[in-house]
């Protein structure tokens, strides 16, 4: 057999988006859509961003910028879908969002399943 070499425009063809095995198989989490699952396995991989874009607030936790618009083309969904996603990783505790005002997008503190807290 004979393979093809890779070349740069086939790099993304290869990105995935990991969503951590829990959230499909405990409990816990059966409330939370599977678009809603899928927006997390996106804002862990926007996590890689945080130290390019120095998104560490003052207590050194780490958030992320998403907006809207680029969950709505990302899952190619609405408007209305994107928010109630968002708003069910809130509700399950597992983002949370500081509205900045003036239009600008929030910040978005993804919380780990890893780390729990009593």
């Amino acid at each position: 057999m004979i393979f093809q070499y890779f070349y740069q425009e086939d790099a993304e063809e290869f990105a995935f988006i990991r969503i951590p095995k829990k959230m499909l198989t405990e409990n816990g989490f059966s409330e939370l859509s599977l678009q809603a699952k899928l927006l997390y396995g996106l804002f862990l991989d926007r996590l890689s961003m945080v130290e390019k874009n120095r998104w560490i607030d003052e207590d050194g936790k780490v958030f992320i910028i998403y907006p809207l618009i680029d969950i709505e083309e990302d899952l190619n969904i609405s408007k209305r879908k994107a928010v109630d996603c968002l708003s069910e990783l809130e509700r399950a505790g597992l983002v949370e969002k500081k509205c900045r005002g003036g239009g600008m997008p929030s910040l978005l503190y993804v919380k780990s399943l890893e780390r729990e807290t009593a």
